[in-house]
């Protein structure tokens, strides 16, 4: 839990230092067996970011390196990005949600969603 913590610390100073925000963090700290509503592919964590921000999470982007990223955003009306890095080169082989769109990497994605 230290590691994490300081991990999303350090994204934090490394976005606010371009100028940008980070407005929430979530994470699953379960592990496989515990059944839980959080851990991917199941979309809890989902819900408690629509519930924060009072959104619906239809047409959002979900990007991720495995399927079970993009089966949790999917599961709850968004639009799945695979990135090739991290697991993403394994997982381009597996059949993907429908309308998935596949960049080499995140900041391919972001150039992408800014574009548009």
């Amino acid at each position: 839990l230290a590691a994490l913590t300081a991990m999303h610390a350090s994204l934090q100073q490394r976005v606010a230092e371009k100028g940008g925000r980070v407005d929430l963090i979530r994470f699953c700290p379960h592990g496989p067996d515990d059944l839980c509503d959080c851990r991917k592919p199941r979309s809890g964590l989902f819900h408690e970011i629509a519930e924060h921000f009072q959104l619906p999470l239809a047409g959002v982007p979900v990007v991720g390196d495995s399927l079970r990223d993009l089966e949790a955003g999917v599961a709850v009306g968004c639009e799945p990005y695979l990135v090739r890095t991290g697991k993403g080169s394994k997982t381009e082989g597996k059949p993907l949600p429908a309308g998935t769109r596949i960049f080499d990497n995140l900041a391919a994605v972001a150039e992408h969603l800014l574009e548009s």
